[in-house]
């Protein structure tokens, strides 16, 4: 059993200004100390040899070849992917709510990068869509080097504005998207509740795996105003002045019943939700994530087992 990791405090990790240097920092953080097989469930099938090369893992050189021949080969395979994940990252204006030196985009987007290397060294394929009331970014899943870097480089060009449209993504989504993945939702989830459950269900008629990450504000979450203030929404600019003490009340309810109703709903239909505060490391999400992709991958091998049982019973 590996011990509890403290990870850097996300307004630190903020300051790094290569997103693909903190998500590698961050993710052999987390995986340190952990005995994995970078082939661990994936079909391996041979492909070719190549001469050996100084450097090359000595494990790997085809010995019987060199018995026969005198020459030291090494056996390269293509290699199947356990998974196909996309990462749907809400960058609408919304997420660029702050109360202290991190925002929520801030927090998303480093959670996006670190989801993708963690898929990458796992062999997954990976995929971004990117959107606010309109697609913004759309790579479809794929583990090649490559296509991680493009990845990096898109989470870190993009920034938080326009209105938030998450259903009308996530039915696009629904149109791009092959049966039998998993779809990662990164989200402030301040959209009509109703609108948002009706597209993540659907998702899941398709068989994806859906988990849904919910990124909040401290602030959001207790409203510890004190004084009399105008609230400004972020992405219609309407503005409202409000009295802390009389309106704090009717806020957390209004918001109690949002969250509670999307949750509720979403597990009635085994999607995953859980809620995260950008002012918590982000080992908590990546280990959330990391329990339900091994979730993901049982449940898929089970489905492809000759006579395989399939689950029962919705998840806790």
């Amino acid at each position: 059993m590996s011990q509890p990791l403290h990870f850097i405090d996300p307004g630190q990790l903020a300051q790094v200004a290569d997103l693909s240097l903190l998500a590698r920092t961050v993710v052999e953080g987390l995986l340190t100390g952990v005995h994995r097989s970078p082939h661990s469930g994936s079909a391996i099938e041979f492909a070719q040899y190549r001469p050996y090369t100084q450097g090359d893992d000595p494990r790997r050189i085809d010995w019987k070849l060199y018995a026969r021949a005198d020459r030291l080969q090494i056996k390269q395979h293509k290699e199947e992917t356990n998974l196909r994940c996309t990462v749907l990252l809400d960058c609408s204006a919304s997420m660029d709510y702050a109360s202290g030196p991190v925002s929520k985009f801030d927090y998303a987007r480093m959670l996006a990068a670190c989801l993708a290397m963690i898929l990458h060294n796992q062999r997954d394929a990976v995929g971004l869509i990117a959107y606010c009331d309109r697609i913004l970014a759309h790579l479809p899943p794929r583990n090649e080097p490559r296509h991680l870097q493009r990845t990096l480089v898109e989470l870190q060009n993009l920034r938080p504005s326009g209105e938030t449209n998450t259903a009308a993504a996530l039915r696009q989504l629904g149109e791009l998207l092959r049966p039998r993945g998993m779809v990662a939702l990164i989200s402030d989830l301040l959209y009509p509740a109703e609108e948002v459950v009706d597209h993540l269900k659907s998702l899941r008629a398709m068989r994806h795996d859906v988990m849904v990450l919910q990124i909040s504000d401290p602030a959001e979450q207790t409203f510890p105003f004190d004084k009399a203030t105008t609230f400004v929404d972020s992405e219609n600019e309407g503005e409202r002045f409000a009295i802390p003490a009389q309106a704090r009340e009717e806020y957390l309810e209004n918001r109690r019943r949002h969250f509670s109703m999307i949750r509720r709903e979403c597990l009635s239909a085994e999607i995953d939700v859980e809620e995260f505060v950008i002012s918590e490391p982000l080992d908590r999400a990546l280990h959330f994530f990391l329990h339900r992709r091994s979730d993901s991958l049982l449940t898929s091998s089970r489905r492809r087992r000759p006579g395989g049982a399939a689950p029962t019973g919705g998840r806790r």
